[in-house]
C-alpha cells in the first residue's frame, strides 16, 4: 500500500516560461517554502481565471518535474483547439502571474520497489507524467533500472522535450524510441507511422516482464493495452493515464 501524500492549496507565481513545442509551453512555478511531496506521475489543479467570463477553469496538468527538484513545480501544457484553459496558458501567461494551484492528486505512479523494468509509452502531450518518472530515475541515481520510452508524435517540430531526451540516452539505462505520423524530416532516423507490434517486439526486451505506463489520448492507451495483452503482458502490469 502506498501511503496518500498530503494534498497542499498554494498560490505561487510563474517565474520562467518554457516553448517546448509551437503548441506547448512548459510554465515553471516558484514554490520555495512550500514542502510538495508528490509521487512520479502524479498531477496537479490549477485554476485559471477566463478572462471574458470572469469564469475560473479549474484543469489537471502532469507534474513535469522530478519530486528531488525542489523549489519549483513544472506543468506543461499543449494547445488544444478548443482548449479554453490551453489556449490562455500558452498564449497569454506572464512571467509574475499568480495561480492557485492544488494538489498532489492521482494514482499513476512509479516507484523503483515496484519494478525496475519499466516501459513509457506515450503519445503528444501523455508524456509528461512519463518524463517526470525518467527525470526522477536519472535525478535518483536509479541505474538499476531499466527503462524504454517509445513516445508518438505528429512531426518532428511537436516532440516535447526533443533536446533532453536526446540527453538521456547518454545514460545506458534508459532507451528513448521516438516515431512520426504524418510529417517526416528529410534525414529522420526513427520510426513513422503509429506504434504497433512489431515495433514493441524490436524494441522492448522481456515483454511479458515489464511494468508499462501508457499515456495520451483515450484511443491511443485503448490501442496499445490490446496489443500489449496480445503480445503476452497481464493486465494488471500495464497501468493507464488518458488524456482528453
Amino acid at each position: 500500500m502506498i501511503d496518500k501524500k498530503p494534498i497542499l492549496e498554494l498560490s505561487a507565481p510563474v517565474i520562467e516560461i518554457i516553448t517546448e513545442t509551437p503548441t506547448t509551453k512548459t510554465l515553471v512555478f516558484d514554490i520555495k517554502g512550500v514542502d510538495l511531496d508528490f509521487y512520479p506521475g502524479q498531477y496537479m489543479m490549477l485554476e485559471v481565471p477566463y478572462p471574458t467570463t470572469g469564469e475560473v477553469l479549474k484543469r489537471a496538468y502532469s507534474i513535469a518535474n522530478s519530486p528531488l527538484k525542489k523549489g519549483v513545480l513544472e506543468l506543461t501544457i499543449k494547445r488544444t483547439p478548443n482548449g479554453k484553459a490551453s489556449v490562455i496558458l500558452t498564449e497569454q501567461v506572464k512571467v509574475g502571474d499568480v495561480f492557485k494551484i492544488k494538489g498532489p492528486y492521482g494514482k499513476f505512479i512509479w516507484l523503483p520497489e515496484m519494478s525496475d523494468k519499466v516501459v513509457f509509452i506515450g503519445a503528444g502531450s501523455g508524456i509528461v507524467p512519463l518524463m517526470c518518472m525518467l527525470r526522477y530515475i536519472i535525478d535518483a541515481n536509479l541505474h538499476h533500472v531499466k527503462a524504454t520510452l517509445l513516445y508518438s508524435n505528429t512531426s518532428y517540430e511537436e516532440i516535447i522535450y526533443r533536446e533532453e531526451l536526446e540527453k538521456m540516452e547518454r545514460h545506458s539505462n534508459i532507451k528513448v524510441v521516438h516515431t512520426l505520423t504524418r510529417s517526416v524530416p528529410e534525414g529522420w532516423r526513427g520510426y513513422t507511422g503509429r506504434i504497433n507490434p512489431d515495433m514493441i517486439l524490436k524494441e522492448v526486451d522481456d515483454i511479458p516482464l515489464n511494468l508499462y505506463y501508457l499515456c495520451g489520448p483515450p484511443k491511443f492507451v485503448d490501442d496499445i493495452t490490446s496489443m500489449l495483452v496480445d503480445l503476452g503482458v497481464p493486465k494488471e502490469r500495464i497501468k493507464k493515464e488518458k488524456y482528453e
